[in-house]
């Protein structure tokens, strides 16, 4: 049908002509700017995927730069430690010559001061930036540095979590430095020495001990007569985990003969006073002895010694209230001791003979076994003395504070530490272990090490051949010993440059696969879009020339009526 009020024909020509301007706009977009995904409203996923991954492939850019940059830092500090090792080497030579006979060692020391200033100005140099890892300056020295480290970006992360995270190559500077002002660099001293241990270091023992006893003076003769008495009270392994017993002896001439088999109750020597007291005590049922024979031979002595069958734990003699009919105990009598050994238990004593520092990276071991228990091996730590000194600078500075240190490690063990003046005695522990004498375990202590090994005890600054104090033969183990810091941190570095090497390209690579997956996603195919182009481009011109006839044929019917 056709109608003068309604162009229908027009009105679909323009309909399909909008469709395809819009179309053509949308194409024309495609091929300007190679993208098929502009932005959220043409496919919000992938937009949003597109826009997080571009965001991280700039953050990949940027870890590729870092990388560049610290692989710049590694390479001046291995220029400079591979030079200093050529030096040190140098050094090293000139320090065998000087042991040569005869040498001139006031010249061999002037080539020897131009090398280390050479070394000086390597380590000083090796700065690139502004950093320098061979030239520190940390006014403390390295061996008190609880972390003295530095890191190297080396990748950015995002997990399944959608977290984000920049990886680093962790580097530790205090195996770097040559030179630090605090100290603790490879070419100077290492303060780390725990030296004698405080004269520790030197213990390796096993001690036992024995029974309680009393070593007496025998102040006689004398002859008892019928009416003569010697009388006392003796107590048996009292200790401070045991009462102890207590018994009451009587000596008159009918117990002198017997013992001694006589008639005339004539005692004449500590031999014959000590068989007088064996027959005492065993006609009593007292645990205790006089047949011992710590007292030797000596004719003068007699000696009592504990049976340690008193069902105490402890094993000493006390004799007291000594009363006679004639005025003397006839070696009794407590002044007459020449040896009184109570309650013993195994021991060992060293003398205390300097103070030293246990640091954040030293510490000492010893084993111990106290009896029938297994070997332990008990570690001190700077931790440890802190907490138990009440300090925080690693310093155990005399007996008393060896003494509080050595117990707290080994308390757990069974073993304490006692000072007593400049001295400490190692023993069990009492309250661990209360049986005395014989009956108290044995000890044993030995393998006494630190965890350093040989250290350097000297600066390369310090180094002079002429110095008759100190051996050539030291300096050459040393400066031996600055070679192998220098070559090990060498190794590090290098191991490091490859790792950065293989991260850049790495890094470069997942740039390059992050962009072409981008690709995927979001860039338009520009050949399926130019023919789209194209073919858009002629419907719109079949739509302008369609709209064109539609209008015509209206015009052609209002003609009819003119």
């Amino acid at each position: 049908m056709t109608s003068i009020q309604t162009n229908a024909a027009s009105t679909a020509a323009l309909r399909v002509l909008r469709m395809t301007s819009s179309s053509l706009e949308d194409a024309q977009g495609q091929t300007a700017t190679g993208l098929r995904v502009r932005d959220s409203s043409d496919n919000a996923a992938y937009w949003s995927i597109s826009t997080t991954m571009r965001s991280d492939n700039v953050a990949v850019s940027a870890v590729v730069d870092a990388l560049g940059l610290g692989g710049a830092v590694v390479d001046v500090a291995y220029t400079g430690l591979n030079a200093g090792i050529e030096v040190l080497d140098e050094i090293k030579s000139r320090l065998v010559a000087a042991r040569e006979p005869g040498i001139d060692k006031g010249k061999i020391q002037k080539e020897i001061e131009q090398l280390k200033e050479q070394m000086g100005k390597i380590a000083q140099s090796s700065n690139f930036n502004g950093v320098n890892w061979l030239k520190t300056g940390l006014p403390q020295d390295l061996a008190d540095v609880s972390t003295f480290k530095t890191d190297i970006v080396a990748s950015f992360t995002r997990s399944s979590q959608n977290t984000v995270a920049v990886k680093t190559i962790e580097l530790d500077q205090t195996q770097i430095s040559m030179l630090n002002d605090g100290g603790g660099g490879m070419l100077q001293k290492d303060i780390r020495s725990l030296g004698t241990i405080g004269g520790f270091r030197n213990m390796n023992f096993t001690t036992s001990s024995h029974q309680g006893h009393q070593d007496q003076g025998f102040t006689g003769p004398r002859t008892f007569s019928a009416t003569d008495t010697l009388s006392f009270d003796i107590t048996i392994d009292q200790s401070d985990y045991s009462p102890g017993v207590t018994a009451n002896v009587t000596i008159d001439k009918g117990v002198v003969d017997a013992a001694l088999g006589s008639t005339t109750g004539y005692i004449g020597s500590g031999a014959a006073m000590r068989t007088v007291l064996e027959y005492a005590f065993r006609t009593n049922n007292i645990p205790a002895t006089a047949l011992s024979t710590w007292a030797g031979y000596d004719t003068s002595r007699f000696e009592i010694q504990s049976l340690e069958q008193s069902g105490n734990s402890g094993s000493s003699i006390a004799v007291s209230n000594v009363v006679s009919s004639f005025g003397s105990g006839l070696g009794l009598e407590s002044s007459s001791h020449i040896i009184d050994h109570d309650n013993m238990y195994p021991s060992q004593t060293f003398s205390f003979d300097t103070a030293f520092t246990v640091h954040n990276t030293s510490e000492f071991s010893f084993d111990v076994k106290i009896g029938t228990g297994a070997t332990d091996t008990v570690t001190v730590d700077r931790t440890l003395v802190d907490a138990t000194l009440g300090t925080t600078d690693g310093v155990i500075g005399s007996a008393a504070e060896l003494a509080a240190v050595l117990t707290a490690a080994g308390q757990s063990k069974g073993m304490v530490a006692i000072d007593d003046g400049n001295s400490i005695e190692l023993t069990a522990d009492h309250a661990v272990y209360p049986d005395a004498g014989s009956k108290a375990p044995q000890m044993t202590l030995g393998n006494v090490r630190d965890n350093i090994g040989l250290l350097l005890d000297f600066d390369l600054e310090d180094i002079d051949v002429t110095n008759p104090g100190i051996t050539i033969d030291h300096y050459i183990e040393g400066v031996e010993e600055m070679l192998e810091k220098a070559t090990n941190a060498a190794t590090q570095l290098g191991a490091i440059q490859s790792r950065i090497e293989n991260q850049q390209d790495f890094a470069k690579k997942i740039g390059q696969t992050i962009d072409k997956g981008i690709g995927r996603l979001v860039d338009a195919d520009m050949n399926e879009t130019s023919t789209r182009l194209k073919a858009l481009q002629t419907q719109q011109q079949l739509g302008v020339q369609s709209l064109s006839i539609a209008n015509t044929r209206a015009d052609n019917i209002l003609q009819l009526y003119r």
